[in-house]
C-alpha cells in the first residue's frame, strides 16, 4: 500500500478485511426496486437529463447509485463505453458497495462520508484499473443522510481534475430536488394524519420518512420503543395496502391496531390504536419482553437455591452486570482472559485461594471461561463437584461458540442463564439506553423519536458495550431536551444494509446464518439445510450483507 492515499489505503485495508480477491470480477448482486431509489431518481431525472445532453463528446460515463450502492441510472457517451462498463458489473440493479467491488467512487464515497476521485491503479479490483472515477455524495438537505452518490467514469490512469466542478453543481440541483419532495411527502403525512385525528376514541400517528405527528391519545399510549415497532411493521406493508392487528405496547397490555400506507411516501404510514383500553398482551415471537425483568427474577431464583450458575451471551451483552446482581456484593470476580498474562498455575493458585476464603454464602466468579486453558475448565469441574466449595458463576460466549470442554463444564452447572443479544432487546432500547446513561452519571439524557428510530434499526454487535459506546459520545448539551438523530455519532444516524431490512428478510438472513452456523460455515450443507440451491444462497448472503 506503499505511495497510496491514506484514505485510499484505508479502503484497501477494509476491502482485504472483506475477503475480496483483487484479481477477481465478483459476479454482480442486483438488487430490486425500493421506495427509496424511486424517490431518488425522481429528484434526479430532470438533472440527468440535462447532463445527458453534456456528456456528448467526453468519452465518459456518468452512474446514480442509491443509498444501498445500487444502480439506478446510467448515462452513456458511446456503445464501446457502455460494452466496458459492463463487462465489469455496471449494469441496472447491481451493487457496487466497497465490501463487494473493493475501493471505487460509488462505494467507498459512503464508507468516507465525502466525496472522492479513484485514480486507475487506485482501484482494489485489477478489472477497475483502466477506469478513473468521481464520485460525489448526494446529501438530503432534512436528514443530512447519503441518499446516493453521482459518479462520473472515463477510461484512463488519471481522473479529470475537472469532474468534481462538473459533477457538484448537478448534484446541488438533486439535492434541492429531495428537499423539494421531502416538502411535498410532508404535506401527505399531515392531511392524512388531519383527516384521521377527527374520529373520537381513536389514538392517531402517522409517520413519513423524517416526521412524526401524534395526537392527545396516541401521546399518551405510546411509548418511544413502540414508535420504532410501528416503523418497522409499515416498511414490511406493501404500498397501498392495509393491515389490522393486535399490537403489544410497551407499557403492558395490547390493543387493537390498523395500519394505512401513504401513498407515494416510501414507508410512510398512518397508523390507527384503539385508545379506549387495553387487553392482555397477545403473544409474538418477534414482541421482546421486558428482558430486563425476567432476567432479575431469574437470577433472584438462583441466587437462593444451590449449585453453580452458567451465564452465557454474545460479547457486551450484558453478562457481568447478570453476575453482580446474582451474587449482590457477595462474590469475588476472577477473569480467565488474564491467565494469558499472569500464567495458568499462578492464576489457578489464586482461585483456591479466593475460593478457600469465601464465606458460606459466598460466590466466585469466573468471567470469560471460554478463554481459559484446559486445564482450568477440569479444576473448575472438580470444584462443582465439592460440597465445600463456594458456588461458582461462570460466563461464557453463546455454547455454540466454545470449544467442548468449556461447554461441558457449562452442562454441569445446575443454574442456567442466557443473556439475549440487544438486537433481541429492540423494545426495550429506550429503558436500557436511560439505563446505561445513568451509570454515565447523564441522568438527564434521554432518547428522543428520531435517535431512538436510527438506533432501533441497528444489528448491535457490540450489544449493550457497543451502546454504552455511543451515549458516552452524545454531545453533552445544556438543555434538557431529548437526543436527536443529528446528536449520535456520525455512524450511527444513517442506517446500514443489514439494519435497514424488513422483518421478513431479517428473519431470513437470522435463518441463513443459523443454518451456516449448524453446518460449520459449508454453505453446500446450508443451503440444502434451507431447501435452496446453492446459487441462490449465495446471492442471498450478499443481498442480506453475511459475513462469508
Amino acid at each position: 500500500m506503499n505511495g497510496l492515499r491514506p484514505e485510499i489505503a484505508l479502503s484497501w485495508k477494509r476491502s482485504q478485511l472483506s475477503g475480496i480477491d483483487p484479481g477477481r470480477l465478483p459476479a454482480p448482486t442486483l438488487l430490486g426496486p425500493s421506495d427509496a431509489a424511486g424517490r431518488l431518481l425522481d429528484a434526479a431525472r430532470p438533472v440527468l437529463d440535462e447532463l445527458r445532453t453534456q456528456l456528448a463528446g467526453t468519452g465518459c460515463c456518468i452512474l446514480l447509485v442509491d443509498r444501498d450502492c445500487r444502480i439506478v441510472a446510467r448515462l452513456f457517451d458511446s456503445e464501446p463505453m457502455q460494452r466496458a462498463m459492463e463487462e465489469i458489473g455496471v449494469v441496472p440493479g447491481a451493487a457496487l458497495s466497497e465490501d463487494t467491488y473493493g475501493t471505487n467512487a460509488l462505494g467507498t464515497p459512503f464508507e468516507v462520508r465525502q466525496s472522492l476521485v479513484v485514480h486507475g491503479e487506485e482501484h482494489y479490483l485489477e478489472s477497475l484499473k483502466d477506469f478513473s472515477c468521481y464520485g460525489h455524495p448526494l446529501v438530503h438537505p432534512v436528514t443530512r443522510r447519503i441518499e446516493g452518490i453521482l459518479d462520473i467514469t472515463a477510461a484512463g490512469k488519471t481522473a479529470n481534475p475537472l469532474f468534481a466542478p462538473f459533477l457538484a453543481r448537478a448534484a446541488r440541483d438533486i439535492e434541492a430536488r429531495l428537499l423539494e419532495g421531502a416538502r411535498e411527502s410532508d404535506r401527505r403525512v399531515v392531511d392524512a394524519f388531519q383527516r384521521a385525528a377527527q374520529q373520537r376514541g381513536v389514538a392517531v400517528a402517522a409517520m413519513g420518512e423524517d416526521i412524526m405527528l401524534t395526537n392527545k391519545a396516541a401521546v399518551e399510549l405510546l411509548l418511544p420503543a413502540d414508535h420504532a415497532a410501528l416503523r418497522a411493521i409499515a416498511v414490511d406493508l406493501p404500498a397501498g395496502e392495509s393491515r389490522t392487528m393486535d399490537f403489544a405496547l410497551s407499557a403492558g397490555g395490547s390493543t387493537r391496531l390498523r395500519i394505512d400506507r401513504i401513498p407515494g411516501i416510501g414507508s410512510g404510514a398512518l397508523f390507527l390504536l384503539d385508545a379506549s383500553g387495553t387487553r392482555e398482551p397477545v403473544p409474538r415471537s418477534d414482541v421482546a419482553q421486558d428482558v430486563t425483568t425476567r432476567l432479575r427474577r431469574r437470577l433472584g431464583r438462583l441466587r437462593d437455591g444451590a449449585g453453580g450458575v452458567a451465564i452465557v451471551g454474545e460479547p457486551g451483552s450484558g453478562r457481568t452486570w447478570a453476575a453482580r446482581e446474582l451474587v449482590r456484593g457477595e462474590g469475588t470476580f476472577l477473569d480467565a482472559a488474564r491467565i494469558v498474562g499472569e500464567g495458568e498455575r499462578e492464576w489457578s493458585a489464586r482461585l483456591l485461594t479466593v475460593a478457600a476464603a469465601a464465606t458460606d454464602r459466598g460466590f466466585v466468579v469466573v468471567e470469560h471461561v471460554h478463554l481459559a486453558p484446559d486445564p482450568v475448565p477440569a479444576l473448575l469441574s472438580s470444584m462443582l463437584s465439592d460440597p465445600a466449595a463456594p458456588r461458582l458463576v461462570l460466563t461464557a460466549d453463546p455454547l455454540d461458540d466454545i470449544r467442548p470442554p468449556v461447554r461441558e463444564l457449562l452442562a454441569r452447572c445446575p443454574g442456567q442463564v442466557r443473556i439475549p443479544a440487544l438486537r433481541q432487546r429492540i423494545r426495550e432500547l429506550g429503558d436500557l439506553a436511560a439505563a446505561l446513561a445513568q451509570e454515565l452519571g447523564r441522568g438527564d439524557l434521554r432518547l428522543g423519536p428520531s435517535a431512538l428510530t436510527a438506533l432501533s434499526e441497528r444489528s448491535w454487535p457490540g450489544n449493550l458495550a457497543e451502546l454504552r459506546a455511543v451515549l458516552a459520545a452524545v454531545p453533552v448539551r445544556e438543555s434538557p431536551l431529548p437526543v436527536r438523530r443529528e446528536d449520535l455519532p456520525v455512524d450511527y444516524r444513517a442506517t446500514s444494509r443489514v439494519s435497514r431490512l424488513g422483518g421478513r428478510e431479517r428473519a431470513e438472513r437470522e435463518a441463513i446464518i443459523e443454518a451456516l452456523r449448524e453446518s460449520g460455515g459449508n454453505k453446500v450443507h446450508a443451503a440444502a439445510q434451507l431447501g435452496i440451491s446453492r446459487t441462490t444462497l449465495y446471492s442471498r448472503i450478499r443481498a442480506l450483507g453475511i459475513a462469508g
